[in-house]
């Protein structure tokens, strides 16, 4: 059964979740840094993702070169990554056994990416931040 936007966003973005964050980075100018920064002091438990930092802390958590190196399912998989630089997430989500949702930050749309992940069982959110709509929904 699919979920609707209000019930993802009150099940996984207004009641804080765990999640992925595909695409993380420690560069404060990025705005992924300032949409992990945020999620963290809002409670969220956070998994950062990126071969460049693999190993390294990004915001005090330890960074995983790929999805699959994670021990734990999350709740949400954020990708800040360009469709050219998603093909390994993806797949790693499809031949995983969780589902969870995947989140489409801006700039990050995927649509053929995210046609593969709704036929495989995914809840897809594109196109929206994270951080935008916590501020305007949950508080």
């Amino acid at each position: 059964m699919a979920l609707s936007f209000d019930e993802i966003r009150d099940r996984y973005v207004c009641s804080p979740s765990t999640v992925a964050v595909v695409g993380a980075s420690a560069k404060k100018e990025r705005p992924v840094c300032g949409v992990m920064d945020y999620l963290q002091r809002a409670g969220f438990r956070l998994f950062p993702v990126n071969p460049a930092y693999a190993g390294l802390e990004i915001l005090g958590e330890t960074c995983r070169a790929r999805l699959d190196e994670l021990e734990e399912d999350v709740d949400i998989v954020a990708f800040f990554l360009d469709a050219r630089h998603q093909a390994e997430s993806l797949a790693s989500l499809v031949s995983g056994e969780a589902r969870p949702v995947a989140w489409f930050q801006p700039g990050a749309e995927n649509g053929e990416g995210e046609r593969t992940l709704r036929q495989s069982g995914f809840e897809v959110v594109s196109g929206l931040c994270l951080m935008q709509i916590h501020r305007a929904a949950c508080r």
